[in-house]
């Protein structure tokens, strides 16, 4: 009985001194992923909208989008993300903007390899130049698969991952031509609090 209670206790203690370890480990180390998915999110929202100086997060609708700045203070177009779902699972993707109505076009769209769980040497396709260059310049309407009416082709073998990010592209140019008919609203002092747009990513479309 001794034997089991004195286990007991340095289990206890072990697990005690685990604990403690561990959160101070993760006091640690939180910071600074929050802080590398800040700089990750500001380096895809260059690759998509390359010359915007800085940005300024707009709040509307329930949710915030960030736009785009030059050097003067000038609005260049607006990054926003979406996340469909794709085959394996969401796909996280950062969309830009320019223009305002019938003139909106898309500007870029970035997914790194670390924002998907699609099928390795199929659905990872999603990422590479290749298929994300395919929606620059395209107005809403031009959005879909050739096999559907629209101008994207899909990866051969992973429909649905394409799709997906097809769908989420759609998505969000209908979400800003509902919110922001006459193009990006910019606050008040816009500029003055914005954040750095950071250096852009290597690679023509994707994010690595």
């Amino acid at each position: 009985m001794r034997e089991i209670l004195k286990f007991g206790l340095l289990l206890g203690l072990v697990c005690a001194v685990s604990a403690v370890t561990l959160s101070a480990v993760f006091s640690k180390v939180d910071p600074l992923i929050k802080e590398n998915e800040r700089l990750e999110a500001i380096k895809k929202r260059k690759a998509v909208l390359p010359e915007a100086a800085l940005f300024e997060p707009v709040e509307k609708d329930g949710r915030t989008v960030h736009v785009g700045l030059d050097e003067s203070g000038t609005p260049v177009g607006t990054a926003m993300a979406e996340a469909p779902r794709g085959y394996a699972g969401p796909i996280r993707m950062t969309i830009g903007i320019v223009g305002a109505g019938p003139e909106a076009r898309l500007s870029g769209v970035a997914i790194s390899k670390l924002d998907q769980s699609e099928t390795p040497g199929l659905g990872v396709k999603i990422t590479r130049p290749a298929f994300l260059d395919m929606f620059k310049g395209l107005a809403v309407e031009e959005v879909g698969l050739k096999a559907e009416g629209g101008r994207i082709d899909a990866i051969t073998a992973a429909t649905i991952s394409s799709r997906a990010v097809v769908i989420g592209v759609r998505d969000g140019m209908t979400w800003y031509a509902r919110n922001f008919p006459d193009g990006p609203e910019v606050p008040a002092g816009a500029g003055e609090t914005g954040e750095e747009s950071g250096a852009p990513p290597a690679g023509a479309g994707g994010v690595e």
